[in-house]
């Protein structure tokens, strides 16, 4: 059986006529089944995400150093003009204004963390997996994706921290049952691996099998019309 992904280590391994199945893809070689979309290149991703981690470290910075510029300013002016509660009411006015501002900056860094780390990696993912099918198994693989310390996490089906990898998460959906129809792995089985290719039990049509049962359920209806 031919892995999807393999290591340089793995490549060398192989034979010849073996290595003609793979594409060398960031380092590593991948798999080439025709009519799979290409996956798109997601080794910048650790980058970015290192960048976005960095702005938002130096924006909290910059709120606790200006919480502590503005309380020091407040009591030196107190000391002053003698007047406290004036320049309390002040500067935490200021305060509040300055803490909103920060705290909207740092909620988008949060939501650009998010599509970077959740939404990017599941329809990478969900691409690997089904293809153009994609768009129906993604809901259910983002539902298992959160963000924890900059880096992409794999929840269980509650929702709670587990200990799963992405790799663990895509055998999970490999095996599941209700997902097999959209699968790309499911439909490489049966003679000669050429993904369920043939005429249906039903007679229907000769065409491949797509990403998409209902096409195929759809296929199947109109060539037995034909028939009749």
């Amino acid at each position: 059986m031919f892995k999807y992904l393999l290591t340089k280590e793995e490549f060398d391994a192989l034979t010849d006529e073996q290595k003609a199945f793979y594409k060398e893809s960031g380092g590593n070689y991948q798999l080439q089944i025709e009519g799979m979309p290409e996956i798109p290149d997601v080794s910048g991703l650790q980058k970015k995400v290192d960048e976005l981690l960095s702005e938002k470290k130096s924006e909290q910075e910059k709120r606790r150093q200006a919480e502590e510029a503005a309380k020091k300013a407040a009591e030196d002016q107190a000391r002053k003009n003698g007047d406290i509660e004036s320049l309390e009411k002040s500067w935490a006015e200021k305060l509040k204004a300055r803490e909103s501002e920060l705290l909207a900056q740092l909620q988008e860094k949060d939501t650009s963390l998010h599509t970077l780390l959740v939404d990017n990696v599941a329809q990478t993912l969900a691409t690997k997996l089904a293809g153009d099918a994609a768009p129906l198994i993604m809901p259910h693989i983002k539902s298992r994706l959160s963000v924890e310390e900059g880096k992409t996490r794999v929840v269980d089906a509650a929702g709670h921290p587990s200990a799963f990898t992405i790799d663990d998460l895509e055998k999970e959906f490999r095996s599941n049952q209700l997902f097999a129809p959209v699968i790309i792995g499911s439909k490489a089985t049966g003679t000669g691996g050429e993904g369920g290719k043939g005429k249906s039990p039903a007679g229907g049509s000769d065409k491949p099998k797509s990403a998409n049962p209902l096409v195929d359920s759809a296929r199947e209806i109109i060539a037995n019309i034909q028939e009749d």
